[in-house]
């Protein structure tokens, strides 16, 4: 074994990470994001923080709001905020595809 064999394994992990399996969490992440305006969908995106492969949305530039669609709320109404017995169901679209077994 080479001396360098721990940087050139984490740079073949990134290699993969950037190219294949970041990509490939992405486009399952949109295709099962519910798209009503299209800018959760629109706001996925992966990227490495270090040697970590992170796969987030926010929603619009506005606001964030993909934690409230992925795993669902209860409703607020009125002034002031009271807090109802309705509920805002889950859609999750970022477990599911980071859940997806893949043979990459």
């Amino acid at each position: 074994m080479t001396p360098d064999w721990r940087e050139q394994l984490a740079a073949a992990v990134d290699q993969l990470f950037t190219t294949k399996l970041g990509p490939a969490i992405r486009e399952d992440a949109y295709r099962y994001c519910p798209k009503r305006t299209g800018d959760l969908a629109n706001s996925i995106e992966d990227h490495l923080d270090g040697h970590t492969l992170i796969v987030s949305a926010t929603g619009s530039a506005d606001r964030s709001y993909a934690a409230y669609v992925e795993l669902g709320h209860r409703i607020v109404a009125g002034s002031p905020p009271a807090v109802t017995n309705r509920k805002a169901l889950s859609e999750p679209f970022l477990r599911p595809s980071l859940y997806t077994v893949r043979g990459v």
